[in-house]
C-alpha cells in the first residue's frame, strides 16, 4: 500500500501494473478464467540493506521488500537509538528505489513473566500489547508513505517465536489487545497477521488461534502465513479456506528454497523458477520470497543458504532464475488481467 492511498509504483515482470491494480489484486478471489499475478517481494535484513541492494531488488522484478522490526530493540535502554537509525536507513534505501516496505513487527522476549497466572499475567500481556501498538504507531507516523502494510508477528505457532508459552491461552489475550489498540492505525495503513509458520487450514494450530480472536476481519486485512514445502493445490486450498472461514485473503509472507545441505545451487534455482512461473495460479495476491541474501549466522546449513545472493553479495544461480521468471511474459502462466485502476480495492475499504 502507501501513504495517502498513493499509487504503488512498481514493475511486474516486463509488463507494468499500476499500484492501484496491485492493491486491487490483494482483495480479489482468483477465478480460474481470470488469473492475476500476485505482487512478489523479497525479504531483506535491516542491518545490511543498502540503497545498492534496493536498486538490485527492483531490477530483479520485485515490487516490495519485507523486513522485521523488533519491539524490544526499538524500546531497549541500550542501543535503541542506533537500532531506530538502522530501521530508518532501511526505509530510506527502499524509498530511493521506489520499493514499498512490508514490515513485520514482533517482540523477541516473553510478553509476561513465567510465574505469572490469571489476572496478573493478563495485565502483563496488555502492557506488552501497548508497547507493540506504540511501536507500530511510531513506524506509521515516521514512514507511512513508504509502507505497503504492517504484519503483526512472525510464526507465533512456534515456541521459538512465542517464548511467552501457553500459546492458546496467552495469544488471544495479547493479540485482542493489540487489535483493539490499532483500530486507529488500521484506518491509515493495512494490517496483516500473523505470519503463521503453517497455513491456517481447518483444525490447524493457526486456525485455532484465529478463531480465538474476537473478530479477525476487524483486526487485520489479510491472513499471512509461510508456505515452505506446500504444493500448488495445498496453497490454493488454504486460500479458499481462509476466505470462506474468515472473509479475508491469504497471503504468503515467506516462501523459499535453500541451496544448503545436499540440495545445491542449481536445484535451488530450478525450484524458485518453477514456483514463480506458476505464481498466477496459486490464488494468493501477495508473495514474499525468503530471502535476498544468505545469512551466514544461520543455525544450520539449510537456514544459511536461502539467499538469491551468497553471504558476500555475489549472485547465485537463483538470481538468474528469479529474473527469468519475473520478466518472461511469453509463457501463458504469466498472462495477467490487470484490474481497473479506478476500482477502490476491497482490501482498503473502510
Amino acid at each position: 500500500m502507501r501513504a495517502g492511498r498513493r499509487a504503488l509504483r512498481c514493475v511486474v515482470m516486463s509488463c507494468c501494473l499500476s499500484g492501484a491494480a496491485l492493491l486491487h489484486a490483494w482483495a480479489q478471489p482468483v477465478a480460474p478464467t481470470d488469473r492475476t499475478a500476485p505482487a512478489v517481494g523479497v525479504q531483506v535484513k535491516v542491518e545490511r540493506f543498502t540503497s545498492t541492494d534496493a536498486f538490485r531488488v527492483k531490477a530483479a522484478g520485485f515490487v516490495f521488500v519485507r523486513f522485521g522490526v523488533w519491539v524490544d530493540a526499538m524500546n531497549g535502554a541500550a542501543g535503541a537509538t542506533e537500532y531506530r537509525r538502522r530501521v530508518s536507513r532501511a526505509f530510506d534505501a527502499a524509498r530511493q528505489a521506489g520499493l514499498p516496505v512490508l514490515v513485520t513487527v514482533r517482540s523477541t522476549s516473553p510478553l509476561a513473566r513465567a510465574a505469572s497466572q490469571g489476572a496478573a499475567r493478563d495485565a502483563q500481556l496488555h502492557d506488552a500489547a501497548a508497547q507493540l501498538t506504540q511501536v507500530v504507531s511510531d513506524l506509521v507516523t515516521a514512514h507511512r508513505r513508504d509502507l505497503l502494510a504492517i504484519e503483526l508477528w512472525n510464526e507465533p505457532d512456534l515456541a521459538a517465536y512465542w517464548p511467552t508459552g501457553a500459546l492458546e491461552a496467552t495469544f488471544p489475550v495479547y493479540m485482542n489487545a493489540v487489535c483493539d489498540g490499532l483500530q486507529g492505525v488500521r484506518k491509515r495503513v493495512p494490517l496483516i497477521g500473523f505470519g503463521f509458520s503453517r497455513a491456517p487450514v481447518e483444525a490447524s494450530s493457526a486456525d485455532r488461534l484465529l478463531q480465538s480472536l474476537h473478530a479477525p476481519a476487524s483486526c487485520v486485512d489479510a491472513v499471512s502465513y509461510h508456505a515452505y514445502g506446500m504444493s500448488d493445490p495445498q496453497i490454493r486450498r488454504a486460500s479458499a479456506y481462509v476466505r470462506a472461514r474468515y472473509g479475508l485473503p491469504a497471503v504468503m509472507t515467506e516462501w523459499g528454497a535453500s541451496s544448503g545441505v545436499d540440495v545445491g545451487r542449481s536445484v535451488q534455482a530450478a525450484r524458485i523458477e518453477s514456483f514463480l512461473e506458476k505464481r498466477a495460479l496459486l490464488d494468493t495476491p501477495l508473495i514474499s520470497l525468503y530471502e535476498w541474501q544468505d545469512t551466514a549466522s544461520g543455525k544450520n546449513a539449510r537456514e544459511r543458504n536461502f539467499g538469491l545472493l551468497d553471504a558476500s553479495g555475489i549472485d547465485k544461480p537463483a538470481m538468474g532464475a528469479v529474473t527469468n521468471a519475473m520478466r518472461d511474459c511469453d509463457r501463458p502462466v504469466c498472462t495477467t488481467t490487470p484490474p481497473r485502476a479506478s476500482d477502490k480495492p476491497a482490501f482498503l475499504r473502510r
